[in-house]
């Protein structure tokens, strides 16, 4: 479990953030791992030369209608009031992108020189697993009470943070194996990853990252390196995301 620093943990706004320090990460997967697609080869060494904060948790559903009522945007949460502490579920990649934004304007005057926005695929990576490539946030050995896949037939989402700090990442963020699918700032490209090679183009209507799994989905998706693609547009009621703030744009 990790060993967290109150230094290393961060409030604004109404979310907590955790802190990933600047450094070098393995990304991706071996070739003899066999719950690996080729998707997430070759593993290699990625340097990310700036300290960013993570979301400790995925955005939830009281959290998102809040922007909801307050940007005035179309969006059928339904009857969210009784699992408020849930993430929110079926956000597209865009309407993620606008909380961020909008979140931006709310904590302007706390946040300096820090811009709320989704993660790239490699910082989500690394919050996810640390420096050494931990298959699971916790470590290398599949446990399937430390996080909500398919194995623990719950059947849908649960409260962010039920797997903490059991499942927490080296770093102490919680929920980034299972309960639902992430969405990143970058494009759906092949490794190895390279932040200036235009997948990080806000612009493009391609396939976006997702990452982490879901309750619906099983160990192998919910693998720190394991990857998945779905257009800005789409929705499905297992998705959601998370935000991180960082002095670098994505």
């Amino acid at each position: 479990m990790p060993n967290l620093n109150p230094s290393n943990i961060r409030t604004w706004g109404d979310l907590q953030f955790v802190r990933v320090p600047a450094g070098k990460f393995l990304m991706g997967s071996p070739a003899a791992n066999q719950l690996a697609d080729s998707g997430e080869r070759p593993q290699h060494m990625v340097e990310i030369p700036y300290d960013y904060w993570i979301a400790r948790y995925p955005v939830t559903n009281e959290q998102f209608a809040e922007f909801v009522t307050a940007a005035k945007h179309e969006f059928n949460q339904g009857r969210w009031q009784a699992k408020a502490d849930h993430p929110v579920v079926a956000v597209s990649w865009r309407e993620a992108l606008a909380y961020c934004q909008w979140l931006n304007a709310m904590l302007r005057g706390e946040l300096k020189d820090l811009t709320p926005r989704l993660p790239t695929e490699a910082e989500w990576e690394k919050a996810a697993r640390g420096e050494y490539g931990n298959e699971w946030p916790w470590g290398n050995d599949w446990d399937p009470k430390k996080c909500n896949s398919r194995e623990g037939r719950k059947g849908g989402t649960t409260p962010v943070g039920a797997y903490s700090p059991q499942g927490d990442s080296p770093y102490g963020a919680t929920d980034l194996a299972g309960n639902v699918w992430e969405w990143c700032h970058s494009l759906y490209k092949p490794y190895p990853y390279q932040g200036q090679d235009g997948r990080e183009d806000a612009a493009s209507k391609n396939a976006r990252v997702l990452r982490g799994g879901s309750w619906y989905y099983d160990r192998g998706s919910a693998r720190c390196a394991s990857r998945y693609s779905l257009l800005p547009s789409d929705r499905y009621d297992y998705y959601g995301f998370r935000c991180v703030l960082s002095g670098v744009r994505g």
